[in-house]
């Protein structure tokens, strides 16, 4: 198991750990997240490169990319109980504030990862112009995001989620940081439904809300989600809304 290095120290962190010991890469929420950024895989030659996730916690996505595109993930977080739950990986385990500007990590990477992380900071603009900076010119920057503020409850809020966005507001939040955006689309749209019930079901609800909002219900339910999962990811397009956002960006020349 890769050693966490401790190049920063921890520090609290909007994300609820209980979230970090649901989610894992089995979950159909995971996979679907997975499925929908490896639709734009011609735009993503990530073999033989190495990428920095920003926000990594317990490492599923590292894990996706190693094992679907051959690159190496460096993974970075502020929690390190979700460090502590990652697995091995090709990559480092950096317990690391990507606003101490480490000058051996600056510049170094061929790609920025950014998945469900900006949605819990308070200035995005300077969060993701920051991250940027670890990347060379004309690297790729991916992120996700949930989508619609409309949709936005107290499960979010249990999360540690500030705001939702769209397309509009993600196509200017990267150019805002410096980040030329190549493709945005939304996925998870037959979830939308869903997205909403929970809303209902679960406003005001006091203990287990993270739990309650994640993991399916039951066997049967996961299976009925699964089945979204698999009608979605099999059409040739993306449809023109979702309960998420996915953004794929390169990084513009930067300031020396």
């Amino acid at each position: 198991m890769n050693p966490i290095e401790r190049i920063s120290g921890a520090e609290a962190v909007s994300m609820h750990d209980d979230w970090f010991e649901i989610a894992d890469a089995r979950h159909f929420w995971m996979i679907w997240r997975w499925k929908s950024i490896f639709r734009s895989k011609k735009l993503l030659p990530l073999a033989g490169k190495r990428l920095l996730e920003i926000g990594c916690g317990n490492g599923i996505a590292v894990d996706q990319f190693e094992g679907q595109t051959a690159c190496v993930v460096d993974g970075c977080d502020l929690n390190e109980k979700a460090l502590q739950l990652a697995g091995p990986s090709k990559g480092r385990k950096l317990l690391y504030n990507i606003f101490d500007l480490n000058p051996a990590l600056l510049r170094q990477y061929d790609g920025i990862i950014l998945l469900d992380v900006l949605e819990h900071i308070e200035d995005p603009v300077i969060f993701l112009n920051t991250a940027a900076r670890y990347s060379k010119e004309n690297g790729l920057v991916i992120i996700n995001v949930p989508a619609y503020q409309w949709l936005y409850s107290d499960y979010d809020k249990a999360v540690g989620h500030l705001r939702r966005y769209s397309s509009s507001e993600m196509r200017k939040l990267m150019n805002a940081a410096g980040i030329e955006p190549v493709k945005i689309y939304y996925w998870g749209a037959l979830l939308i439904p869903v997205a909403m019930i929970r809303k209902i079901l679960i406003a005001g609800r006091g203990e287990d809300i993270i739990k309650a909002g994640f993991k399916p219900p039951g066997k049967i339910a996961e299976a009925f989600l699964k089945f979204l999962m698999h009608v979605e990811s099999a059409l040739p397009f993306t449809l023109p809304f979702g309960t998420s956002l996915i953004a794929i960006g390169k990084v513009k020349k930067q300031k020396a």
